[in-house]
Protein backbone atom coordinates (compact mmCIF):
# COMPACT_ATOMS: atom_id res chain seq x y z
CA UNK A 1 0.00 0.00 0.00
CA UNK A 2 2.85 2.23 0.76
CA UNK A 3 4.14 1.92 -2.84
CA UNK A 4 0.23 2.31 -4.19
CA UNK A 5 0.86 5.58 -2.52
CA UNK A 6 4.06 6.85 -4.46
CA UNK A 7 2.66 5.33 -7.38
CA UNK A 8 -0.65 7.31 -6.68
CA UNK A 9 1.89 10.32 -6.48
CA UNK A 10 4.01 9.59 -9.52
CA UNK A 11 0.39 9.01 -11.99
CA UNK A 12 -0.94 12.29 -11.08
CA UNK A 13 2.54 14.02 -12.09
CA UNK A 14 2.17 12.09 -15.18
CA UNK A 15 -1.25 13.60 -15.91
CA UNK A 16 -0.15 17.40 -15.29
CA UNK A 17 3.03 17.10 -17.12
CA UNK A 18 0.96 15.31 -20.29
CA UNK A 19 -1.69 17.30 -20.33
CA UNK A 20 -0.25 20.20 -22.63
CA UNK A 21 0.96 17.60 -25.21
CA UNK A 22 -1.25 14.51 -25.19
CA UNK A 23 -4.96 14.03 -24.89
CA UNK A 24 -4.84 11.54 -22.40
CA UNK A 25 -2.34 9.74 -21.67
CA UNK A 26 -3.55 8.17 -18.98
CA UNK A 27 -7.33 7.33 -19.99
CA UNK A 28 -8.57 7.03 -16.16
CA UNK A 29 -6.23 9.53 -14.74
CA UNK A 30 -9.39 10.61 -12.64
CA UNK A 31 -9.15 7.50 -10.24
CA UNK A 32 -5.53 7.35 -8.89
CA UNK A 33 -6.83 10.27 -6.23
CA UNK A 34 -10.02 8.50 -5.22
CA UNK A 35 -7.41 5.67 -4.87
CA UNK A 36 -5.22 7.59 -2.32
CA UNK A 37 -8.09 8.74 -0.33
CA UNK A 38 -9.17 5.14 -0.07
CA UNK A 39 -5.30 4.28 0.86
CA UNK A 40 -5.15 7.14 3.36
CA UNK A 41 -8.27 6.34 5.52
CA UNK A 42 -7.61 2.61 5.95
CA UNK A 43 -4.32 3.76 6.87
CA UNK A 44 -5.55 6.27 9.41
CA UNK A 45 -8.12 4.00 10.87
CA UNK A 46 -5.21 1.26 11.33
CA UNK A 47 -3.41 3.57 13.22
CA UNK A 48 -6.35 5.25 15.54
CA UNK A 49 -7.24 1.80 16.26
CA UNK A 50 -4.01 1.70 18.27
CA UNK A 51 -4.77 0.99 21.62
CA UNK A 52 -1.54 3.62 23.00
CA UNK A 53 -3.05 6.44 20.27
CA UNK A 54 -6.80 5.30 21.40
CA UNK A 55 -6.27 6.60 24.48
CA UNK A 56 -3.98 9.57 23.15
CA UNK A 57 -5.55 13.01 23.54
CA UNK A 58 -7.42 13.42 20.05
CA UNK A 59 -5.83 17.45 19.86
CA UNK A 60 -2.15 15.96 20.27
CA UNK A 61 -3.28 13.26 17.36
CA UNK A 62 -4.29 15.55 15.44
CA UNK A 63 -1.63 18.01 15.63
CA UNK A 64 1.09 15.33 14.97
CA UNK A 65 -0.78 14.00 11.83
CA UNK A 66 -0.31 18.21 10.57
CA UNK A 67 2.86 18.38 12.11
CA UNK A 68 4.04 15.62 9.62
CA UNK A 69 2.12 17.12 6.66
CA UNK A 70 2.15 20.77 6.81
CA UNK A 71 5.96 21.05 6.45
CA UNK A 72 6.22 18.75 3.08
CA UNK A 73 2.93 21.36 1.90
CA UNK A 74 4.36 24.25 3.33
CA UNK A 75 7.61 23.61 1.11
CA UNK A 76 5.36 23.12 -2.15
CA UNK A 77 3.62 26.02 -1.35
CA UNK A 78 6.80 27.93 -1.53
CA UNK A 79 7.97 26.14 -4.60
CA UNK A 80 4.89 26.72 -6.72
CA UNK A 81 5.26 30.72 -5.28
CA UNK A 82 8.68 30.53 -7.03
CA UNK A 83 7.15 28.64 -10.18
CA UNK A 84 4.22 31.26 -10.96
CA UNK A 85 6.34 34.78 -10.14
CA UNK A 86 7.61 35.12 -13.39
CA UNK A 87 3.33 35.34 -14.58
CA UNK A 88 2.54 37.53 -11.47
CA UNK A 89 5.39 40.13 -12.67
CA UNK A 90 4.21 39.89 -16.04
CA UNK A 91 0.49 40.08 -15.54
CA UNK A 92 0.57 37.09 -17.24
CA UNK A 93 -2.20 34.46 -17.33
CA UNK A 94 -4.99 36.64 -15.25
CA UNK A 95 -1.97 36.87 -12.50
CA UNK A 96 -1.15 39.89 -10.62
CA UNK A 97 1.67 40.73 -7.93
CA UNK A 98 -1.41 40.93 -5.32
CA UNK A 99 -3.47 38.31 -6.18
CA UNK A 100 -0.19 36.06 -6.33
CA UNK A 101 0.25 37.39 -2.58
CA UNK A 102 -3.18 35.94 -1.63
CA UNK A 103 -2.88 32.80 -3.15
CA UNK A 104 0.33 32.41 -1.10
CA UNK A 105 -0.93 33.53 2.13
CA UNK A 106 -4.45 31.82 1.72
CA UNK A 107 -2.97 28.65 1.00
CA UNK A 108 -0.68 28.86 4.50
CA UNK A 109 -3.81 28.80 6.32
CA UNK A 110 -5.28 26.05 4.04
CA UNK A 111 -8.11 28.73 2.62
CA UNK A 112 -9.33 28.15 -1.17
CA UNK A 113 -8.96 30.98 -3.45
CA UNK A 114 -12.38 30.94 -5.71
CA UNK A 115 -10.73 32.44 -9.00
CA UNK A 116 -10.02 31.44 -12.68
CA UNK A 117 -6.33 30.87 -12.07
CA UNK A 118 -5.06 27.80 -13.35
CA UNK A 119 -8.16 26.43 -15.10
CA UNK A 120 -10.08 27.36 -11.77
CA UNK A 121 -8.42 25.53 -9.21
CA UNK A 122 -8.90 27.07 -5.69
CA UNK A 123 -5.11 26.52 -5.11
CA UNK A 124 -3.09 28.01 -7.64
CA UNK A 125 0.20 27.43 -6.98
CA UNK A 126 -0.37 23.98 -6.29
CA UNK A 127 -3.38 22.86 -7.54
CA UNK A 128 -3.38 18.81 -6.61
CA UNK A 129 -2.84 20.04 -3.00
CA UNK A 130 -6.47 20.08 -2.38
CA UNK A 131 -6.62 16.59 -1.92
CA UNK A 132 -4.20 16.94 0.86
CA UNK A 133 -5.95 20.05 2.71
CA UNK A 134 -9.47 17.93 2.42
CA UNK A 135 -7.21 14.77 3.60
CA UNK A 136 -6.55 16.35 7.22
CA UNK A 137 -10.05 17.76 7.58
CA UNK A 138 -10.92 14.15 6.88
CA UNK A 139 -8.50 12.88 9.11
CA UNK A 140 -9.40 15.05 12.26
CA UNK A 141 -12.98 14.33 12.21
CA UNK A 142 -12.42 10.70 11.72
CA UNK A 143 -10.10 10.94 15.23
CA UNK A 144 -12.64 12.73 16.55
CA UNK A 145 -15.52 10.89 15.50
CA UNK A 146 -14.01 7.96 17.94
CA UNK A 147 -15.18 4.67 16.17
CA UNK A 148 -12.37 2.29 16.64
CA UNK A 149 -14.46 -0.41 18.21
CA UNK A 150 -18.37 0.80 16.76
CA UNK A 151 -17.97 1.46 13.29
CA UNK A 152 -21.80 2.84 12.58
CA UNK A 153 -20.94 6.20 12.84
CA UNK A 154 -18.58 5.82 10.07
CA UNK A 155 -20.97 3.85 7.90
CA UNK A 156 -23.57 6.39 8.47
CA UNK A 157 -21.03 9.41 7.06
CA UNK A 158 -19.95 6.68 4.13
CA UNK A 159 -23.41 6.25 3.02
CA UNK A 160 -24.05 10.01 3.47
CA UNK A 161 -21.21 11.06 1.26
CA UNK A 162 -22.48 8.20 -1.16
CA UNK A 163 -26.01 9.81 -1.14
CA UNK A 164 -24.27 13.42 -1.85
CA UNK A 165 -21.96 11.93 -5.16
CA UNK A 166 -24.88 10.58 -6.65
CA UNK A 167 -26.98 13.82 -6.25
CA UNK A 168 -23.88 15.79 -7.70
CA UNK A 169 -23.95 13.26 -10.64
CA UNK A 170 -27.34 13.35 -11.49
CA UNK A 171 -26.65 17.73 -11.08
CA UNK A 172 -23.81 17.36 -13.28
CA UNK A 173 -25.17 15.42 -15.93
CA UNK A 174 -22.07 13.22 -15.70
CA UNK A 175 -22.64 9.60 -15.62
CA UNK A 176 -19.04 9.24 -14.95
CA UNK A 177 -19.44 10.27 -11.39
CA UNK A 178 -18.95 13.87 -11.60
CA UNK A 179 -15.20 13.46 -11.34
CA UNK A 180 -14.29 15.46 -14.23
CA UNK A 181 -16.50 18.20 -13.35
CA UNK A 182 -13.79 21.02 -11.48
CA UNK A 183 -15.51 21.66 -8.40
CA UNK A 184 -14.01 22.73 -4.89
CA UNK A 185 -17.55 21.63 -3.15
CA UNK A 186 -17.78 18.70 -4.87
CA UNK A 187 -14.16 17.64 -3.61
CA UNK A 188 -15.63 17.19 0.17
CA UNK A 189 -17.78 14.32 -0.52
CA UNK A 190 -15.78 12.84 -3.04
CA UNK A 191 -12.59 13.28 -0.34
CA UNK A 192 -15.49 11.50 2.41
CA UNK A 193 -16.88 8.77 0.35
CA UNK A 194 -13.18 7.54 -0.24
CA UNK A 195 -11.40 8.41 3.22
CA UNK A 196 -14.32 7.01 5.25
CA UNK A 197 -14.71 4.45 2.57
CA UNK A 198 -11.09 3.49 3.41
CA UNK A 199 -11.67 3.07 7.43
CA UNK A 200 -15.03 1.43 7.00
CA UNK A 201 -12.91 -0.94 4.84
CA UNK A 202 -10.30 -1.40 7.52
CA UNK A 203 -12.69 -2.68 9.56
CA UNK A 204 -13.76 -5.49 7.48
CA UNK A 205 -10.09 -5.96 6.37
CA UNK A 206 -9.69 -6.76 10.27
CA UNK A 207 -12.52 -9.08 10.36
CA UNK A 208 -12.20 -11.03 7.67
CA UNK A 209 -8.85 -10.00 5.93
CA UNK A 210 -7.15 -13.22 6.98
CA UNK A 211 -9.26 -15.15 4.80
CA UNK A 212 -8.42 -13.54 1.64
CA UNK A 213 -5.73 -14.99 -0.65
CA UNK A 214 -2.23 -13.55 -0.88
CA UNK A 215 -1.91 -12.37 -4.41
CA UNK A 216 1.72 -11.52 -4.75
CA UNK A 217 2.88 -8.02 -4.81
CA UNK A 218 3.24 -7.46 -8.32
CA UNK A 219 -0.09 -8.43 -9.51
CA UNK A 220 -1.65 -5.55 -7.07
CA UNK A 221 1.14 -3.09 -8.52
CA UNK A 222 0.10 -4.48 -11.91
CA UNK A 223 -3.84 -4.03 -11.41
CA UNK A 224 -3.05 -0.31 -10.20
CA UNK A 225 -1.58 0.28 -13.87
CA UNK A 226 -3.93 -1.66 -15.88
CA UNK A 227 -6.73 0.11 -14.06
CA UNK A 228 -5.54 3.34 -15.35
CA UNK A 229 -5.15 2.21 -19.16
CA UNK A 230 -8.86 1.23 -19.37
CA UNK A 231 -10.20 2.92 -22.27
CA UNK A 232 -13.60 2.69 -21.85
CA UNK A 233 -15.51 6.73 -21.03
CA UNK A 234 -18.06 6.00 -18.54
CA UNK A 235 -16.64 2.86 -16.08
CA UNK A 236 -16.06 5.91 -13.09
CA UNK A 237 -18.79 3.98 -10.54
CA UNK A 238 -17.50 0.74 -11.15
CA UNK A 239 -14.34 1.35 -10.65
CA UNK A 240 -14.74 3.20 -7.58
CA UNK A 241 -17.53 0.99 -5.86
CA UNK A 242 -15.74 -1.92 -6.95
CA UNK A 243 -12.06 -1.67 -8.80
CA UNK A 244 -10.51 0.73 -5.76
CA UNK A 245 -12.31 -1.11 -2.88
CA UNK A 246 -10.50 -4.33 -4.45
CA UNK A 247 -7.58 -2.92 -4.85
CA UNK A 248 -6.96 -1.29 -1.44
CA UNK A 249 -8.03 -5.02 0.32
CA UNK A 250 -5.70 -7.15 -2.30
CA UNK A 251 -3.19 -4.49 -0.97
CA UNK A 252 -3.52 -4.77 2.46
CA UNK A 253 -3.68 -8.59 1.85
CA UNK A 254 -0.97 -9.52 -0.07
CA UNK A 255 2.22 -11.66 0.18
CA UNK A 256 5.07 -9.76 1.78
CA UNK A 257 8.59 -10.80 0.30
CA UNK A 258 11.85 -9.89 1.77
CA UNK A 259 12.09 -6.93 -1.79
CA UNK A 260 8.51 -5.25 -0.56
CA UNK A 261 9.75 -4.80 2.92
CA UNK A 262 12.83 -3.21 2.48
CA UNK A 263 11.75 -0.90 -0.10
CA UNK A 264 8.08 -0.15 1.01
CA UNK A 265 8.80 2.43 4.35
CA UNK A 266 11.09 4.33 1.33
CA UNK A 267 8.40 4.48 -1.26
CA UNK A 268 5.93 5.71 2.18
CA UNK A 269 8.22 8.41 3.05
CA UNK A 270 8.37 9.33 -0.57
CA UNK A 271 5.03 9.71 -1.42
CA UNK A 272 3.47 12.52 -0.16
CA UNK A 273 6.33 14.23 -1.11
CA UNK A 274 6.20 13.54 -4.84
CA UNK A 275 2.60 13.87 -4.72
CA UNK A 276 2.60 17.56 -3.30
CA UNK A 277 6.15 18.75 -5.27
CA UNK A 278 4.79 17.23 -8.43
CA UNK A 279 3.05 19.94 -9.77
CA UNK A 280 5.38 22.84 -8.53
CA UNK A 281 8.34 20.98 -10.02
CA UNK A 282 7.14 20.48 -13.33
CA UNK A 283 6.09 24.12 -13.90
CA UNK A 284 9.22 25.44 -12.37
CA UNK A 285 10.94 23.33 -15.25
CA UNK A 286 8.33 25.07 -17.66
CA UNK A 287 9.20 28.95 -16.62
CA UNK A 288 13.25 27.92 -16.54
CA UNK A 289 12.93 26.05 -20.23
CA UNK A 290 11.72 29.19 -21.50
CA UNK A 291 14.30 31.77 -19.97
CA UNK A 292 17.58 29.27 -20.85
CA UNK A 293 15.77 28.48 -24.41
CA UNK A 294 15.51 25.25 -24.68
CA UNK A 295 15.06 23.67 -27.84
CA UNK A 296 11.50 23.49 -28.79
CA UNK A 297 11.62 19.98 -29.48
CA UNK A 298 12.69 19.33 -25.96
CA UNK A 299 9.42 20.47 -24.44
CA UNK A 300 6.68 17.02 -24.31
CA UNK A 301 9.99 14.58 -24.59
CA UNK A 302 11.02 11.96 -23.16
CA UNK A 303 14.07 13.59 -22.40
CA UNK A 304 11.94 16.85 -20.84
CA UNK A 305 10.13 13.86 -18.94
CA UNK A 306 13.05 11.79 -17.13
CA UNK A 307 14.60 15.38 -16.44
CA UNK A 308 11.64 16.54 -14.59
CA UNK A 309 10.44 13.25 -12.95
CA UNK A 310 14.29 12.81 -12.08
CA UNK A 311 14.10 16.07 -10.11
CA UNK A 312 10.65 15.66 -8.04
CA UNK A 313 12.10 12.14 -7.61
CA UNK A 314 15.67 13.67 -5.65
CA UNK A 315 13.62 16.50 -4.00
CA UNK A 316 11.45 13.79 -2.37
CA UNK A 317 14.44 12.06 -1.14
CA UNK A 318 16.40 15.08 0.24
CA UNK A 319 12.75 16.20 1.90
CA UNK A 320 12.26 12.74 3.40
CA UNK A 321 16.03 12.99 4.46
CA UNK A 322 15.23 16.20 6.13
CA UNK A 323 12.32 14.83 8.09
CA UNK A 324 13.33 11.35 8.98
CA UNK A 325 16.61 13.44 10.63
CA UNK A 326 14.55 16.45 12.59
CA UNK A 327 12.23 13.53 13.92
CA UNK A 328 14.81 11.93 15.05
CA UNK A 329 16.27 15.08 16.40
CA UNK A 330 13.30 15.67 18.16
CA UNK A 331 13.40 12.29 19.89
CA UNK A 332 16.88 12.32 21.21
Amino acid sequence: MQILRLLVGISIFIGHWSEPYVARLLPQGQIPIDIFFMIEGFLSMRYLSQPAVMAANRWRVVGDRIAHVYPIYAIALVAGLCAFAPFAFANADGWTVANWIGAFFSGLVLLPVFSTLVHGSVFPLNPPSWAIVLELFGFAFLAFLRVPGSPRRLFAVWAGAVSVCLVLAAVWHDPNAGWSTVHYWGGWPRMSLGFFGGALLWHLHDRYGARTPKLHPVCVLASFMGMLLLTTRFIGWPLLGVGVPLLVWFGASCARPAWLDAIAPDAGRKALAVYLLGYPVMMIWRVEGIHVAMPLSFAGSLAEFAVVLGSLLAASVAIARLQKNSGQQMRS
